[in-house]
């Protein structure tokens, strides 16, 4: 079916496309547009970039926020006893410990390296929650207009379980505090687990990868150049991940919330898998407290060389 335009005949295809960009363009007016900053450069600029963080390192006041994932009610993998979110908050601890004791960093962490959530994120959640549940709603609208127009495309790697209503809505919020306090980094400490091996046996994969936010973000661009520095210095203790997805050890995504889906995170954001949980130098209780320092060290070396670079 066609429509007459002044003396053109225009496709109803085409003209649904041109209502759809228009509603999206609508929709940005009433979201704050600070929150997207490159899914396509025309419609969110990116406005982090490498010498801005690298300026703020240079002032002394570089802000990293330490995101140990999990928590006590959702404890992520366990194998033999030992849980994903124990292993993130230990290796949290250590890293925290690497950043404060460096003046050129302000660090935060979401919780303690007991598990505990910090109090001040308990506040923050309370006090924000309807704000972060517009923040969460509207950029998951604008999104999928966006997609839907083609505006942005869809791209999908790695395949995630959709995170829980609770956990989205964590994520959100600190994702949401992240940009409200212009932290410059925050970092998603995670362990693996091979999905198809029985309870009590290793499975077949092993090795670290990092995730960053996938080139239509924001955030891309910083993120990405951050995780191959890391990704170099954990290259001299332990291998990269053998999962055939993982291939390129640093992974574009565009779902985990962690790293700023539907345009969430203003500033650099990594989610790091440092390995799964079955390898030997991370279950095995004489190995691990060592091997989860060693982790955190040369993430914060890594960090530490890209801004010296």
């Amino acid at each position: 079916m066609h429509y007459i335009i002044g003396n053109m005949s225009v496709p109803r295809k085409a003209i649904l496309i041109i209502v759809l960009i228009l509603s999206a363009i609508i929709i940005f007016r009433y979201i704050d547009i600070s929150t997207f900053q490159g899914i396509a450069s025309l419609i969110f600029p990116e406005k982090i970039a490498p010498e801005n963080l690298k300026e703020n390192y240079k002032k002394n006041s570089l802000k990293v926020l330490i995101v140990p994932g999990h928590d006590k009610n959702s404890y992520g993998a366990q194998y033999r006893g030992v849980t994903e979110e124990s292993l993130n908050a230990k290796l949290g601890g250590y890293l925290y410990d690497y950043f404060w004791s460096d003046s050129h960093f302000s660090v935060f962490t979401v919780r303690a390296p007991s598990g505990e959530y910090n109090s001040w994120f308990l506040q923050y959640l309370e006090k924000e929650k309807a704000n972060v549940v517009s923040f969460r709603d509207k950029l998951k609208t604008a999104m999928r207009s966006l997609l839907k127009t083609g505006a942005v495309t869809k791209n999908t790697k790695v395949y995630h379980n959709p995170a829980a209503d609770n956990t989205s809505l964590n994520l959100y919020a600190i994702n949401k505090w992240a940009n409200d306090n212009n932290i410059d980094l925050v970092i998603h400490i995670h362990f693996n687990d091979y999905p198809g091996r029985k309870y009590d046996l290793p499975g077949k994969h092993s090795g670290f990868a990092v995730y960053v936010p996938e080139n239509q973000l924001p955030n891309h661009k910083t993120s990405n150049e951050i995780a191959e520095f890391i990704k170099t210095e954990l290259e001299t203790i332990q291998k990269a991940s053998n999962f055939p997805k993982e291939k390129d050890t640093i992974i574009e995504d565009q779902q985990l919330i962690a790293v700023g889906s539907n345009a969430s995170r203003d500033g650099a954001s990594i989610l790091m898998e440092y390995g799964y949980i079955y390898e030997d130098k991370i279950y095995d209780k004489n190995l691990r407290e060592q091997t989860l320092a060693n982790m955190a060290y040369k993430t914060y070396l890594g960090i530490k060389k890209y801004f010296e670079n």
